[in-house]
């Protein structure tokens, strides 16, 4: 007896097609809700406004005093919009690193970026590193921003050098792990020599904090994300393949070994951008990678703007609950991080078999 036509099953074209619209409204509603959550970070901040005149100094910036206007687009909108950009960049590179490595528990921590740009920021804040003198306008904050930002791409630098042979994946883990432990134990020589003073700086650097976030700091990751998107958009049917195949990716026609340097380098621009200037932030790029995976699979397409979506609210959610938290009082948005991503974190390890069966 045949099925009647009304009742046939649908074909693999239409599942396809229904997958594709189901995906797409996905990122849609994240990205709705995370504009919801841009406005509702950016409404709550320093400065006493109301609710009334966030809404129209944002819509309407001439409608509003001068007060009005300074505490919400000077002060309020370079942290908002970092956390933006934070997320983004972050939860992008996290991804990248465990696309190409293979490894769930793969983010900028992993290769030892947040570690190096760390000690790089330790160095300009604990012997006062000032090129102010040799180049009018650099001044020691900015070089805070550069150290940090080269020695955390130094760090892939080093671990693509010594991972030149024909090394497997898990070797190329254990060198970031090892450069890690390298440079925590600079940065920890270097708190030990460093004044009282000094190592106040250092430690609050170390939590992450929005309030560095400046114009000129937020459009230079604004810059490096506005490249980094698009290139790892093209590079998504290539990275699907990766991730499906590994190794055997390559006879598809896939240059793996170049794609794995190029997409960890990229990793590395984008987590170096956002330490070097709001400090060390973790979890986001062991966060959002997965809860977009959970969401819409390993297919790439979908998978890099869900990240970057799931990236945003996260990071866009703890700055508000950092200002929330204690009264009077802006947390580092780096302890909040940590404080939801841990449990997450365990309970990410004790679900991956492929680390609990040995």
């Amino acid at each position: 007896m045949t099925m009647p036509t009304g009742l046939a099953a649908p074909s693999s074209q239409v599942r396809y097609t229904i997958t594709i619209w189901r995906r797409s409204a996905l990122l849609m509603i994240l990205l709705a809700f995370a504009v919801m959550a841009f406005v509702a970070d950016l409404i709550v901040g320093s400065g006493t406004l109301t609710f009334n005149e966030a809404v129209s100094g944002l819509l309407n910036p001439s409608s509003v005093d001068t007060s009005v206007r300074v505490i919400l687009w000077e002060l309020r909108m370079p942290m908002t919009l970092m956390a933006v950009l934070a997320g983004t960049c972050l939860s992008l590179a996290g991804l990248m690193m465990q696309t190409v490595l293979d490894n769930p528990l793969a983010e900028p921590f992993t290769l030892g970026i947040s570690s190096a740009a760390g000690f790089g920021a330790s160095l300009a804040l604990a012997f006062n590193m000032s090129l102010g003198h040799a180049l009018p306008g650099f001044g020691a904050d900015l070089v805070v921003t550069a150290n940090a930002f080269l020695f955390s791409l130094l760090t892939v630098g080093i671990i693509l050098v010594l991972s030149r042979g024909h090394v497997g994946l898990q070797a190329i883990t254990l060198l970031g792990i090892a450069v890690h432990f390298v440079f925590s134990s600079l940065l920890g020589l270097v708190q030990y020599v460093a004044s009282t003073d000094q190592l106040q700086s250092i430690v609050f650097w170390l939590m992450g904090s929005l309030q560095h976030a400046t114009w000129n700091k937020v459009t230079l990751c604004a810059v490096i994300a506005g490249v980094a998107i698009p290139l790892s958009l093209a590079q998504a049917w290539a990275l699907t393949a990766l991730r499906s195949f590994g190794e055997q990716a390559v006879l598809f026609g896939i240059p793996v070994r170049r794609l794995r340097t190029t997409m960890l380098l990229l990793a590395a621009l984008l987590a170096g951008a956002v330490t070097s200037v709001v400090g060390v932030i973790g979890f986001v790029g062991l966060v959002a990678p997965h809860m977009a995976k959970l969401l819409v699979g390993e297919d790439q397409r979908f998978t890099i703007g869900v990240t970057i979506a799931c990236g945003i609210i996260f990071v866009t959610l703890a700055s508000l609950a950092s200002k929330l938290i204690v009264p009077g009082a802006v947390l580092p948005i780096g302890m909040v991080t940590s404080l939801i991503g841990l449990p997450f974190f365990i309970i990410l390890i004790l679900r991956d078999r492929r680390l609990t069966s040995r």
